[in-house]
Order: C-alpha cells, then sequence, then structure tokens
C-alpha cells in the first residue's frame, strides 16, 4: 500500500507542476502573441483526466488542490472550479461502465461533454452570484471556442497524465486505488 501512495504523491507533484507550465503560458505567452478572447483552461483537462481514470478517495483533494493552484494565475476563486471539478467527478463515476478513452475521437467526445456540464455549471453559479440569468448563454457562449480546443489537445494530454499516472490506457483497471 505504501508504494502505491507515495507513486500518488509524485505523479500529482508531477501534476502540478505540469499545470503550473500550462498556466504560465496560457497566462502571459498566448495573450502576448496576441491571443486575449479565450482563455485555455488546461486545469478542466487534467481534472478530467483525474475523475474519470483514477479511482482513489483523495481525488476531491486533488481537484481542490490543482483549482488553488489554478486560482494563482486566474481571477476564478478556487471554489467554484473546485465545485464543478466535483460535480463533473460524481457525473464521470456515475456514467464510468460507458466511458471508453480507447480512440482519440472517443476522447475528444467525452472531454467536450464533460467540458460543456463544467461550464454550465460554472454559468449558473456566476448568474447566480449576479442574480441575472439574462448572460448565460453568453457567458457559456464565451467557454466554447477554447473548450473546441482543448478537446483536440485531450488525447495527447490524456496519453501523457496517463504516463505520468502510470495508467492504462485500456478500459480494463482505471488507475490508483488506495
Amino acid at each position: 500500500m505504501k508504494p502505491r501512495f507515495s507513486q500518488m504523491i509524485i505523479s500529482f507533484a508531477i501534476t502540478l507542476a505540469l499545470l503550473v507550465g500550462f498556466e504560465i503560458i496560457t497566462a502571459t505567452i498566448l495573450p502576448a502573441l496576441g491571443w486575449k478572447e479565450y482563455r485555455l483552461t488546461f486545469n478542466v483537462l487534467i481534472i478530467l483526466f483525474l475523475a474519470i481514470r483514477l479511482e482513489s478517495p483523495f481525488v476531491p483533494w486533488m481537484i481542490l488542490g490543482l483549482q488553488i493552484v489554478h486560482s494563482i494565475f486566474s481571477v476564478e476563486g478556487y471554489a467554484l472550479g473546485t465545485l464543478a471539478g466535483i460535480i463533473v467527478m460524481i457525473s464521470a463515476n456515475y456514467l464510468k461502465e460507458l466511458l471508453h478513452l480507447t480512440t482519440a475521437f472517443m476522447t475528444m467526445l467525452i472531454v467536450q461533454f464533460f467540458q460543456v456540464i463544467w461550464f454550465v455549471t460554472v454559468s449558473v453559479v456566476i448568474c447566480l452570484k449576479v442574480s441575472d440569468f439574462s448572460k448565460f448563454g453568453m457567458i457559456v457562449w464565451s467557454f466554447i471556442p477554447g473548450s473546441i480546443l482543448l478537446s483536440i489537445f485531450a488525447p495527447l494530454l490524456f496519453w501523457l497524465l496517463g504516463n505520468i499516472w502510470r495508467v492504462s490506457s485500456d478500459s480494463g483497471h482505471r488507475g490508483v486505488e488506495i
């Protein structure tokens, strides 16, 4: 049991470093190159990977940790993203028998589906906070172009995270168990 836990800590540290790298790119380099309208939220992809591929009671705590690191680079607080991440994780757990990330196309579709759930959750909470649902469609639509691009990157990122977490790509064992 000890090696599995230590491997999980090491994998999480590498994942956090990867997230920081992606956050630096999306928060500084892309806006400097002129990409200002849309933000690529790689934290969503990493959380989707953890929610879909890992079976561990620590996944909600990992989602919280990833969102705290993400909130350093974003105006978005960690609480909203953690709520959306937990909702996505619960949804993925209910649908785990149907989620087979065996092809790049299926990975893209599944990632896009869960990103829509994520962004609808975030949009609903934002509209509740400001007590105005008239901008709901506009808020959701602002996330869509970036989510399509992230869905295209998803197979490559899931492959990379699968190697970091030592998760097989078949539909058998889904990840670290504690």
